[in-house]
């Protein structure tokens, strides 16, 4: 879907100069004046506004200042026949993101534009404040020498190349993640954002304006216009991790998204178009939860177009030992101690046990043993695998029990523990939702240094 332009312009010549060297590439609408501007601006999003500057005397600084006040997100270039450099210097102090003089070459307002437009791009991804990868997304370089791994990697490599949306499915630790951010920079998309939400992570009141944005003024603290996820990940990749906690009012907008490609912010009126491929992952039966009502049914199929299973560790036994010699690599550089490989002992154990945890229990596993070996080979001395029984039983607290402070943090700390400091899954254990647990962890003062705010 092309960008889409908003021009300023009065005289008709001019605008048709405009349309004529950016026609091909962008889609493009036409104002009048800042007035008229204005009432666009209250129902529509565009990627850019162009304005053309026609009386010398027009304050230009007040003039970007009431753009930027209407549309605060959208970048502005304004064209205008200058003899005055001091007024250049206004626009940009002003807050223009360029200046182009007139007569302009049509080339050269395109590569402008085009700039512009990519450093916008660049300031969402900073805004979403992304890691800096360590990982190299090619997908020879994922370790598959089990059956059940390669068949999945031939999905993965082929459905790459494909623009619809994806369900990738599988138990936690799997690497899912990892697999939606192969599957984005392995994909026509590859130069354009990949954005991650966890929808278990955040309140379900934060939720809608962390995927959506709001506008200032939508809500007590919002005292400033947001961009949403979605607008972050335009022209890329959103991938929605947990997507099955979505509430139902949620999925109702997330389908909405996936059908017509447009939604307002939180508190705003506006329609903004966007063009995003989503890729969504769970660790839960989806279709049990549509026949339970739990889900909704249209939105399931609107997901499942495309889908790819990641099979547990215990199913592709194969890759243990390789990948826990990568991880050991790994880790050991990051822990800066050297290691130098493992015991038979500690390999046999590796592929004895079950692995609930998938990769991620591998990983953690790993690093413990890293820190607590002497010697150069890690010996099983230093391997913990604890067996994880899980709970049917709701704990004390969701059964309405009075348990003192001190005895729910010892119920939270042992569930945590049991299930490798994962919080869905200790919910899961305890009976409760992501989010009260998240709530309990956070007053009882829980902790854990895999967990990123601690980083």
């Amino acid at each position: 879907m092309p960008d889409r332009i908003l021009i300023i312009g009065e005289i008709e010549s001019d605008v048709s100069a405009y349309a004529d060297a950016l026609a091909q590439d962008y889609t493009l609408s036409l104002a009048t004046s800042v007035l008229d501007a204005g009432k666009r601006l209250q129902k529509e999003v565009f990627a850019l506004i162009l304005f053309d500057l026609r009386d010398a005397r027009t304050e230009i600084s007040e003039i970007v200042a009431t753009l930027q006040q209407l549309s605060p997100p959208t970048p502005i270039i304004v064209t205008a026949e200058v003899q005055e450099p001091r007024r250049i210097v206004d626009a940009v102090k002003a807050g223009a993101a360029d200046f182009v003089t007139k007569p302009f070459a049509a080339e050269k307002l395109r590569l402008s534009i085009r700039r512009v437009i990519e450093n916008r791009t660049l300031k969402n991804e900073i805004d979403y404040l992304r890691r800096e990868q360590d990982v190299i997304y090619n997908a020879d370089h994922i370790i598959s020498v089990s059956p059940a791994m390669q068949k999945t990697m031939s999905s993965v490599k082929r459905l790459a190349q494909t623009e619809s949306t994806m369900l990738i499915t599988g138990e936690t630790g799997t690497g899912k993640s990892f697999i939606s951010g192969n599957i984005h920079f392995n994909s026509p998309r590859r130069h354009k954002p990949f954005i991650k939400v966890n929808c278990a992570n955040i309140p379900e009141t934060l939720l809608e304006s962390e995927l959506f944005g709001h506008e200032k003024g939508a809500f007590t603290s919002a005292d400033r216009t947001r961009t949403g996820r979605f607008e972050q990940a335009h022209g890329g990749t959103l991938f929605l991790d947990e997507f099955c906690e979505l509430s139902f009012g949620l999925q109702s907008k997330l389908l909405r998204v996936l059908e017509d490609k447009s939604f307002e912010r939180l508190g705003g009126n506006k329609t903004i178009q966007v063009e995003v491929r989503v890729i969504a992952a769970t660790n839960r039966d989806i279709e049990a939860l549509v026949r339970q009502g739990k889900f909704r049914e249209d939105l399931y199929y609107r997901i499942n177009v495309l889908r790819i299973h990641l099979p547990p560790l215990r199913e592709r036994r194969a890759d243990i030992e390789p990948i826990a010699h990568y991880l050991m690599g790994k880790l050991s550089r990051s822990l800066k101690k050297t290691v130098e490989g493992f015991s038979p002992e500690v390999v046999r154990m590796f592929q004895e046990y079950a692995w609930p945890g998938n990769i991620r229990q591998l990983s953690n596993t790993i690093e413990r043993a890293i820190l607590v070996e002497d010697g150069l080979v890690i010996q099983p001395e230093s391997i913990s695998l604890p067996e994880i029984q899980k709970s049917p039983v709701a704990a004390e607290p969701a059964a309405g029990l009075k348990l003192t402070a001190t005895q729910e943090k010892d119920l939270i700390s042992k569930a945590l523990q049991d299930n490798l400091w994962i919080q869905k899954d200790a919910a899961r254990q305890l009976g409760i939702s992501p989010r009260a647990l998240n709530y309990r962890v956070k007053k009882l003062g829980i902790s854990h240094h895999r967990w990123r705010k601690n980083r």
